[in-house]
């Protein structure tokens, strides 16, 4: 196997972090994972009012995505981790845009892998580029195109995250795709990656669409994760990237939207390039969803206990300390009066207050967010907000993600 092959299989995998960039580069320096999307799992037709069916998407391609962190050098992570099929992109580019996504007509760099233009992401598996010279600043918008040509289904319709889509030949050089279609779709393109310097370093944020930012009305600030980056650059650390480990719907014990925290926690943290830090935020859908009907079948879900869900928090956090990182446990914020029948409930939220208080007061965690305190309603300490609810009153704000996001600052702050 040739070189950049192993190496990109090692760095898909998280086995490596620290890479040389191609001949005559500097070995100085580590690669950090700057900006992220997990990938989630098919989904069905759903009895929810927001479900929309997952794109097929054929053609041309493009995310605009805004890096948390800054570096000399690049690599794209594809992913068909949770795909079917083989996916084929038979051509993809990389370009610097300004803050609204636009770009100047040559902007455009052809990423390779293994050195060939065209590669094919084996079902099941991620695949990183190899490394491209093209500086980057923290809090730059990069805009990545594919070209696919073979239809291909994505993953979970998510309306935070957005693809645009021009059917045919390939216009991945095009400085504006004409006649393209906007979706609400999970990314192909799971991470980006800068080679940046020997003290930068990740933080996971690891959830669910509380962290994955539902809500949020700036497409390019996925919620308090990527607020969280601004401050971050705001005092000056540029080095520190932060990766978005947060899936809609996502729960600490069960799959069903997507895979569970226990079943992806090694891919979507423990493997990411660069990670020192992980922010736990996830419990929540574990007690919405507890003893009512399942989406798929007439079952029901277990009914879960505050118990069973610290049980599953001790196993993620054993599992980081085994790879020497440092794990941060997030409150979970309120939901009395979400829209989801039966989600929020007295009982459910006296279950909330127990695990709030063990992650307060156990010393499992490295130390504590305490997001609950953030965004909480002083009057009604069970409901969030009223300026920090998104208006279903389970999701933040921008405001709601900005209070979270210093909070988290007061403790990560560098």
């Amino acid at each position: 196997m040739r070189r950049h092959t192993v190496l990109s299989a090692l760095l898909a995998a998280g086995l490596v972090t620290g890479l040389a960039g191609p001949a005559g580069a500097s070995n100085a320096g580590t690669w950090i994972t700057t900006w992220a999307s997990s990938p989630s799992l098919p989904i069905e037709k759903l009895p929810l009012p927001f479900w929309k069916p997952a794109p097929e998407v054929q053609g041309t391609v493009r995310y605009t995505l805004r890096i948390s962190a800054g570096g000399d050098q690049l690599r794209v992570r594809l992913s068909a981790e949770t795909l079917p099929n083989d996916l084929l992109v038979d051509h993809a580019t990389v370009a610097v845009a300004d803050a609204q996504g636009h770009m100047a007509t040559g902007a455009f760099r052809t990423l390779t892998f293994d050195g060939a233009r065209a590669v094919r992401v084996p079902a099941g598996a991620p695949l990183v580029s190899d490394p491209l010279d093209l500086p980057v600043e923290a809090g730059a918008v990069l805009v990545v195109s594919l070209h696919l040509p073979q239809p291909v289904t994505v993953p979970q319709a998510d309306n935070n995250h957005h693809t645009d889509i021009l059917p045919g030949d390939d216009r991945t050089e095009a400085a504006a795709l004409d006649g393209a279609q906007a979706e609400d779709a999970r990314e192909i393109v799971s991470a980006l990656l800068v080679h940046s310097g020997a003290q930068a370093r990740t933080i996971v944020a690891f959830g669910d669409s509380i962290t994955d930012g539902f809500g949020a009305k700036d497409r390019l600030m996925r919620g308090w994760p990527d607020q969280l980056a601004a401050l971050l650059r705001a005092k000056g650390r540029h080095d520190i990237g932060i990766a978005n480990a947060g899936i809609g719907g996502n729960r600490v014990l069960r799959g069903e939207v997507g895979p569970s925290a226990l079943a992806r926690f090694d891919r979507d943290a423990l493997a990411v390039p660069g990670v020192t830090d992980i922010v736990l935020l996830e419990g929540i859908n574990d007690l919405g969803l507890s003893g009512l009907p399942t989406l798929r079948t007439s079952a029901t879900h277990p009914v879960v206990t505050a118990e069973d869900i610290i049980a599953g928090y001790r196993q993620l956090i054993e599992r980081a300390r085994a790879r020497h990182l440092r794990v941060h446990g997030a409150t979970l914020t309120p939901a009395i009066g979400a829209t989801f029948p039966g989600y929020a409930t007295p009982e459910k939220d006296a279950v909330r207050q127990k695990i709030n208080a063990w992650i307060r007061t156990s010393g499992a965690f490295d130390d504590v967010i305490d997001f609950d305190a953030a965004v909480r309603d002083p009057a009604h300490p069970d409901r969030i907000r009223a300026d920090y609810d998104c208006g279903d009153h389970l999701h933040p704000s921008d405001a709601g993600y900005h209070a979270m996001a210093e909070t988290a600052l007061a403790v990560i702050s560098p």
